[in-house]
């Protein structure tokens, strides 16, 4: 008893004295949100699921954020807790690590429907590329509820309140995440910033190995925190297998368009997006070529309005998929013409990171390689993932923030320049005041700041906070 006041204590002193000051966030983890309609094999309410996650980038002060957003009812966490995972697929974790998380305070809450939460900053020593299990005892479970299917990590179920037990058992487990939407790691020294990675069941990981974390953004996250000028940099994956990048938004697929405003503007601190998207649109949404690069050029014009850099990808090849056909096939190498050639002043992306050289037949690049291939024609398998994490040229990311530390050393330059100038012509004036030349004491001094403006970054307030309350979908179409 005396340990948990402690801890409750700590947590309030902490949430105070964060409050007091701006605070800065970067995402390390996320999942985009939707809603399937698959369920577990067993009821969780009144029950607990624990969650396996890979972070990106490491933090000792952490938030959550948790997702009823298609839920037509309130759900109810009972009690929450994260703590590292003693081994993915495991359903253990490290005990001595085990922490609650709180709502204002609170160790339950429950979500408003058509809403999110976001929790209480806690304690939490987290290292780059942490697993970590995050374990909720669920309360009353609305009958849509939101989740991830494709998680390609097991998740676990005990019966009852089992947040803090050691090791869960493999009797109940599946492939899906459920509730559990972003980690945060607060950076007040912001020094850290996210990567985007948006598109379809190929970004998602569809042919890649349960629980090994062997999805193209995972690679390229191994690859960021190995080098010493990219560790900063974390991976946020906001893909989602079956979606399009544009047509009618809907719970079930949400697209690209549609799901912007949640799945990238409100994501903490963005600074570049990796785009892979449109084979759906051409092999079940039959798009004509002009919509589907129209809607390439409103992602990176949105993007843009909100300082994004934006790397895009030609369209993998997929002859040997059974639907392609000749027309789809045009459809394909019309957009990936646009793509390779169009240039950002045009509309075009920032940079091309061309991951459809990297898997095509070398004899046919119209197919993908099969020792790559998944074995559908359209997906990699997890060798085709590790070659396109691989491919990405890390000088992408290395360059912009070179040139953002040489923008802001002249910005410091310029700023010491005119305080020179200002002490100069306060000395002059204080020369001519004694010589009686001037009796103008009233002149203001010139100084020029640089005040740094990022409202997904900014938080100033330890109570819970409920964000995206609306029934409707968003639907920018």
């Amino acid at each position: 008893m005396k340990i948990y006041l402690i801890l409750v204590l700590n947590l309030f002193i902490i949430n105070a004295v964060l409050a007091a000051d701006e605070l800065f966030f970067t995402g390390t983890w996320s999942s985009s949100q939707y809603n399937k309609g698959e369920l577990p094999d067993i009821d969780l309410q009144g029950n607990s699921l624990r969650q396996i996650v890979k972070v990106s980038i490491p933090g000792e002060q952490l938030r959550f954020h948790f997702s009823n957003i298609y839920g037509k009812e309130e759900l109810e966490l009972k009690s929450v807790h994260v703590a590292k995972s003693a081994g993915q697929g495991t359903g253990s974790i490290i005990m001595e690590t085990d922490t609650e998380i709180t709502f204002n305070g609170q160790y339950n809450v429950s979500i408003p429907a058509y809403a999110d939460i976001v929790s209480d900053i806690i304690p939490f020593s987290l290292s780059a590329l942490d697993e970590v299990a995050i374990t909720i005892q669920y309360g009353k479970i609305p009958f849509d509820f939101t989740g991830h299917t494709s998680s390609r990590t097991y998740s676990f179920v005990e019966l009852g309140n089992a947040v803090s037990k050691e090791t869960f058992s493999s009797a109940h487990k599946f492939l899906h995440w459920f509730t559990i939407a972003a980690i945060d790691v607060v950076d007040n020294e912001k020094k850290t910033e996210a990567i985007l990675c948006y598109g379809d069941s190929i970004t998602d990981g569809r042919g890649s190995t349960n629980d090994k974390q062997n999805r193209w953004p995972d690679v390229l996250s191994e690859r960021l925190q190995s080098h010493p000028a990219t560790r900063h940099l974390a991976i946020l994956n906001q893909a989602i297998g079956g979606s399009s990048l544009y047509g009618q938004n809907n719970p079930v697929w949400p697209i690209g368009l549609g799901r912007y405003q949640k799945d990238v503007a409100e994501q903490v601190n963005v600074k570049y997006m990796i785009v892979l998207y449109g084979v759906n649109d051409i092999l079940y949404s039959q798009r004509a070529t002009p919509v589907l690069i129209e809607g390439l050029q409103e992602l990176i014009k949105r993007n843009r309005e909100r300082g994004i850099i934006t790397y895009g990808s030609p369209i993998l090849p997929f002859k040997t998929n059974d639907d392609w056909t000749e027309e789809k096939n045009k459809i394909k190498e019309t957009v990936n013409q646009w793509i390779l050639n169009t240039p950002a002043n045009e509309g075009g992306f920032d940079a091309i990171i061309d991951f459809a050289s990297v898997v095509a037949d070398p004899n046919d690049a119209m197919v993908l390689k099969a020792e790559l291939s998944d074995g559908d024609g359209l997906h990699p398998n997890y060798l085709g993932y590790a070659a396109m994490g691989n491919s990405i040229d890390l000088e992408l990311f290395i360059n912009n923030e070179n040139e953002n530390e040489n923008e802001n050393e002249n910005e410091n330059e310029n700023e010491n320049e005119n305080e020179n100038e200002n002490e100069n012509e306060n000395e002059n004036e204080n020369y001519d005041e004694n010589e009686n030349e001037y009796e103008d004491e009233d002149e203001d001094e010139l100084i020029n700041s640089d005040e740094e403006n990022n409202e997904n970054n900014e938080f100033d307030d330890s109570e819970v906070t409920v964000v995206n309350e609306t029934e409707d979908s968003i639907n920018d179409e």
